[in-house]
């Protein structure tokens, strides 16, 4: 499934006067590539589920995220080439969009990229009424350097309460390498007097989703774990492993 122009890496969806959308689906959401090699090539899949032909064209930006994880983005210039950057697919057609890392070959440190995937407004006929929602679909892309280890190091652990009086354990990280780390590829245990709790990877990538922590960056992230009533402080540790 895709992501949306909206939220967490600001993916916006928009309303055109016109008539109706073509759904889309958009895959992968995330892809990791390096500045040299086999894996500074990749590719993103758009798929027209609608009925009616479906105008697309890809924008990349760069982007920097902040503690809580909002990005700050702006024109990636010629860092990409995206081949074709435009198509019209036809209803349940598949177009594939190759992208390449035009960039600096020997990165200093990991860049991230925001790649949207804008459906273009069709024209219409003058007579032609109604709304037509014209979505954009984002892809999160994360360039490595040739060489480095990302690593992350727990800051500052504390507790937050939702809407609904439940309090939650936060866990604010720091990587203080050139490379870009996902939190999600960590355990984490979380603990508090005699109380215990440990989140596996699979529990926080399903959870936090992407979680990314950029070089030299913060991220501050809320765990999803309902704390008992008895406890009142939390201490957090965490195992990194990195995939290859």
């Amino acid at each position: 499934m895709s992501l949306p122009r909206a939220g967490f890496f600001a993916f916006f969806s928009c309303l055109f006067l016109a008539s109706t959308a073509s759904a889309m689906t958009v895959t992968p959401t995330q892809i990791e590539m390096t500045s040299t090699g086999r894996t500074s090539r990749s590719a993103i899949t758009v798929v027209n589920n609608g009925t009616d032909p479906l105008a697309v064209e890809l924008v990349v930006k760069t982007a920097t995220l902040d503690e809580a994880g909002v990005p700050k983005t702006r024109p990636a210039g010629d860092d990409f080439l995206v081949m074709p950057p435009q198509a019209l697919i036809a209803p349940g057609a598949t177009q594939n969009f190759r992208i390449q890392w035009l960039g600096e070959p020997l990165l200093d440190k990991s860049e991230t990229f925001l790649i949207y995937v804008d459906q273009i407004p069709v024209k219409l006929p003058k007579r032609a009424r109604g709304v037509q929602v014209v979505f954009g679909m984002g892809v999160m892309v994360n360039v490595a350097p040739p060489r480095g280890k990302p690593s992350l190091q727990v800051v500052k652990s504390g507790i937050v309460t939702d809407a609904h009086g439940r309090r939650h354990p936060t866990l604010t990280v720091f990587n203080p390498t050139n490379v870009h780390a996902l939190f999600p590829q960590s355990t984490v245990r979380i603990s508090g007097g005699s109380w215990s709790s440990t989140l596996s990877s699979g529990e926080l990538a399903q959870s936090i989703g992407i979680g990314l922590v950029q070089p030299g960056h913060r991220r501050r992230f809320i765990l999803p774990i309902t704390l008992p009533e008895r406890v009142t402080a939390v201490q957090s540790s965490l195992e990194f492993r990195p995939k290859p």
